[in-house]
This record gives structure tokens, C-alpha cells and sequence, in this order.
């Protein structure tokens, strides 16, 4: 008989855990979950919400771009919005599968570090002191962000994280 209890414990857990899933929507992401990306995510959000903004979503294109390019910027020894070979917050994007429907806006905020310097609550804590940071972090035009993070060599660091959080709206 304990068995059967159990299993059916077990069962209900599970679907009390994928009814929480599919009710918390687009805020979930399965590919985020328990990560680096993850907390900054979070720390993102509890910024805005003490600023009384809405939170950001998910959004799987922008999370490519945003880790192509920070896996590009690790790769070659740079940092900026601005490739070597030119690409931009905007080509990246698009070039990422990022669907608009008429007028659409995006922003870009980057951060490097190592250490706790380069952990999620220090990087939010960074981008809020610095008002081009905070203006995109907060703007009531992000509605979505795509999170990128790269580790390794970087400038002459080991073991140096980079941040890319590409924030949009359709």
C-alpha cells in the first residue's frame, strides 16, 4: 500500500509542477533554469519590479544573439557592440530569428568580470550605477531579454566572465 501512496504522491507533485510551468508562461525557461543566466535573469527582474516595471520574458532568439555575442567577444579578445567584422546589436538580432510586426526597439547592456566582479548580482549591481546601463535595464520599452554568458581567457584574465543581455519588444 505505501507504495501506491507514493507513486501517487510522486504523480501529484509532478503535475502540480507542470501546472505551475505552463501557468508562470514565458518567464520560465527550461534552457535558464538553475543557471548563471538564470540569476541574472531573476536579478534583472527584481530591479524593475523595485522600480515598479513589469518583468522581462524569455525570448530564444534574442538569447542566441546575446550568446553569440558574448561568445564572440570572448573568442576574440574584445568588448563593445560593435564587432570586429561590424556587426551590431541590430544585425545580430535579426540575423538570430528575432520576429517584429511593424516598429520594434532594442537595447544592449554587456559587462566582464571575474570573481564575484563577474557574477550575476554584481553585474546587475554594476549596470545600475551606470546611467546608459539602468536607462536600458529599465526602460518600460523591454518587454523580452535573451541573456548570454561566456567564461574564459579574456584580455588577460583567466577564467573571466562575460555578460550580454539583449532587451526588446515586438
Amino acid at each position: 500500500m505505501g507504495g501506491i501512496v507514493n507513486h501517487v504522491r510522486i504523480r501529484s507533485v509532478v503535475i502540480v509542477v507542470l501546472a505551475a510551468l505552463l501557468v508562470a508562461g514565458p518567464t520560465v525557461a527550461p534552457a535558464y533554469a538553475s543557471t548563471a543566466r538564470h540569476r541574472l535573469f531573476v536579478y534583472i527582474n527584481r530591479a524593475r519590479a523595485r522600480h515598479g516595471l513589469p518583468p522581462v520574458g524569455h525570448c530564444r532568439s534574442l538569447h542566441l544573439a546575446a550568446q553569440r555575442h558574448s561568445s564572440n567577444m570572448i573568442s576574440r579578445d574584445y568588448f563593445g557592440h560593435t564587432s570586429p567584422t561590424g556587426s551590431t546589436l541590430y544585425s545580430r538580432v535579426l540575423q538570430a530569428g528575432f520576429v517584429h510586426h511593424g516598429s520594434w526597439w532594442a537595447g544592449e547592456t554587456l559587462a566582464w568580470g571575474t570573481g564575484t566582479y563577474g557574477s550575476p548580482r554584481h553585474t546587475v549591481r554594476m549596470w545600475m550605477h551606470s546611467a546608459e546601463h539602468r536607462a536600458i535595464l529599465l526602460s518600460a520599452n523591454a518587454k523580452l531579454v535573451g541573456i548570454g554568458r561566456a567564461r574564459g581567457s579574456f584580455l588577460g584574465y583567466y577564467g573571466a566572465v562575460v555578460w550580454t543581455a539583449d532587451f526588446a519588444h515586438r
